[in-house]
């Protein structure tokens, strides 16, 4: 593990053990492991201020998570696998639940009937990090172009620049709209990606966060408000696709863009 990564404090640690699916019991039995080593229940016990009978119980959930190992001697010991395996250990569980859940919605949303009632409505999402990920999304559907409009350079996230690049490697074509020279500079001397400089009245709209445009059918525009945090304005977006909404933006946008 990382030497460099600060120490948190047993209550952190085992708070951290019960998100990932431990009980009180078994996260502090094995914490309790992990600082005796090679021991028996009588001692971790004492260690951990969880009764003995308790101590047999829990090791057998972390027995059968492979986190521990057993010796059959009188009496029986315990040790824990090293900090790294068991780190491995819980990761590759962690990322297995997480695939079988979006496996399971994936499914689950590919079942329904009609998607006419979701595409028709406008759709709200708040804070930057919530933002960033739908644009990324939206991005990654793309198939004939992409229109980024951005006047914050620090709206422009290095994953963002990255997916607009991978986009326009293929066949889609990209363009990005931004009044700030530090956004444009970006993409200097970027063959793949078109940069303009919004007409004036455009760019005179200081409360605008983010434009997206994704192929002729999808827009989502975003706007910011009061600091959310010292240096961190709010951001609230409207995102649509396929509906009324999205194909009157779209066509006022694309008419001020080719004027």
């Amino acid at each position: 593990m990382n030497s460099d990564h600060a120490v948190s404090s047993e209550s952190e640690v085992l708070n951290a053990l019960h998100r990932l699916g431990f009980g009180t019991t078994e996260a502090k039995v094995l914490v309790g492991l992990h600082r005796l080593g090679a021991t028996t229940a009588r001692d971790v016990s004492r260690v951990t201020d969880v009764t003995r009978p308790q101590v047999y119980s829990a090791v057998e959930g972390l027995e059968q998570r492979g986190l521990i190992n057993v010796q059959q001697a009188n009496p029986k010991q315990f040790q824990p696998v090293s900090p790294d395996e068991t780190a491995a250990l819980l990761q590759r569980t962690f990322e297995q639940d997480i695939e079988q859940v979006a496996n399971h919605l994936e499914a689950v949303a590919a079942q329904r009937d009609s998607l006419d009632d979701e595409r028709e409505d406008m759709w709200t999402l708040r804070g930057q990090e919530a933002v960033s990920e739908r644009i990324l999304q939206l991005i990654k559907e793309a198939t004939s172009r992409v229109v980024f409009g951005v006047q914050n350079e620090t709206l422009l996230t290095p994953q963002i620049t990255q997916v607009l690049r991978e986009c326009a490697g293929t066949d889609v074509d990209v363009l990005v709209l931004s009044s700030s020279s530090a956004v444009r500079n970006q993409f200097a001397g970027d063959d793949t990606i078109t940069v303009m400089e919004p007409r004036e009245h455009m760019s005179e709209r200081h409360h605008l966060g983010r434009m997206l445009l994704v192929d002729y059918d999808t827009v989502l525009h975003s706007v910011l408000g009061d600091e959310e945090l010292p240096g961190l304005q709010r951001e609230t977006a409207y995102w649509s696709s396929g509906s009324g909404f999205a194909s009157t933006f779209i066509a006022m946008i694309d008419q001020v863009i080719h004027a």
